[in-house]
C-alpha cells in the first residue's frame, strides 16, 4: 500500500541506515552491514543512494511493490536511488542486511520486494560470510552482480521437490497449507522439510506459515472492514480471544489498536 510522503521528506546521504551496526564489509562500491533497529520514530525519507533491505527478524512495513501492510518473513526489498519512502520496523525489534551502494554507481526506478525463495537463501547464505574481516569471494560476486543490475541468479544445486515446498509454503492459501502436506507433496519426512527450509532461510516451513498469518492478519486489519472474529476464524483460529492473543505478542498491540494506527497513517 503506497503511503503518501511528506512536503519534505529528510534527505539520506550515501549508506546512512538508521539502525545499530555490527557487521560490516565493503567491495567494488557496495557496502554490506548488520542492523538492529531501534526505538526511534521513522519519518518521511529520501535516499540518495541505491539500498537493498534483507528482513531478516522483525515485522516490517514498506511502501515497496510486491509487499504486504506488513511483512513477518523473509523479505528483500529494493529501493532505487532517489526513493521517497517510510519504511520501518512495527515495534522496535527488527534484524535486517542493508547492502547500499555508491550513489553514482546506483540508478532510479520503482522500489520493489521479493520474497521467491532464490533471493532469500541468497541473502541467507550471505550472512556467515559478514563473519570474516575482509570480503569473501560471495561478497565480491554479489557486489559486482548488483552493478550490473541483474538478477539474482537461482542456484542450480538447489532441488526440485524444495522449490515447490517453498511455492507451497509462501504462495498457496495459508489454511490449505501444513507441513503434512509439504511433506507428502516433496515425498520426505516431515522433520527433512524443517531442516531443509532452516537451512535456506533460517526459519522452518512451520514458522514460515505462522510468519504468513501474521501477515494475513495486518492486511485484513488495514485494508478491510471485516471483524475481528471473521479474521480469525479465517485464519483458522479458534475464537477471537486467541487470535488476540497471537496477534498481541507479534505486534506488541491488540489488533483493534493496530487497525486503527494504520487508518491514521
Amino acid at each position: 500500500m503506497a503511503e503518501a510522503p511528506s512536503s519534505s521528506p529528510l534527505a539520506r546521504g550515501p549508506g546512512q541506515i538508521w539502525g545499530a551496526r555490527s557487521q560490516r564489509q565493503a567491495a567494488h562500491g557496495v557496502d554490506f552491514a548488520i542492523y538492529d533497529a531501534i526505538d526511534i520514530e521513522i519519518e518521511p525519507h529520501c535516499h540518495e543512494d541505491r539500498h537493498l533491505i534483507f528482513v531478516m527478524g522483525g515485522h516490517y512495513i514498506t511502501s515497496a511493490e510486491g509487499a504486504p501492510p506488513v511483512s513477518a518473513t523473509p523479505m528483500l526489498v529494493d529501493n532505487p536511488a532517489g526513493t521517497s519512502h517510510r519504511d520501518r520496523f512495527l515495534g522496535s525489534k527488527g534484524r535486517f542486511l542493508a547492502i547500499t551502494i555508491d550513489p553514482a554507481l546506483s540508478w532510479e526506478g520503482p522500489a520493489t520486494a521479493r520474497r521467491d525463495r532464490a533471493a532469500i537463501a541468497r541473502m541467507t547464505s550471505l550472512i556467515e560470510d559478514l563473519e570474516f574481516a575482509s570480503p569473501t569471494l560471495a561478497v565480491e560476486e554479489l557486489a559486482i552482480e548488483l552493478l550490473q543490475r541483474e538478477s539474482v541468479p537461482e542456484s542450480r544445486a538447489t532441488p526440485a521437490w524444495l522449490s515447490r515446498s517453498w511455492e507451497l509454503v509462501m504462495e498457496e492459501d495459508i489454511a490449505a497449507i501444513d507441513l503434512e502436506r509439504v511433506a507428502t507433496e516433496a515425498g520426505i519426512h516431515p522433520v527433512h522439510v524443517a531442516r531443509s527450509f532452516r537451512a535456506l532461510c533460517g526459519r522452518t516451513a512451520g514458522q514460515l506459515l505462522r510468519d504468513r498469518q501474521f501477515e494475513e492478519a495486518c492486511r485484513q486489519l488495514a485494508l478491510t472492514d471485516s471483524p475481528q472474529v471473521d479474521i480469525a476464524l479465517d485464519l483458522g483460529f479458534c475464537d477471537q480471544a486467541h487470535f488476540a492473543n497471537f496477534f498481541r505478542r507479534r505486534a506488541g498491540m491488540a489488533p483493534g489498536a493496530y487497525r486503527k494506527l494504520r487508518r491514521n497513517v
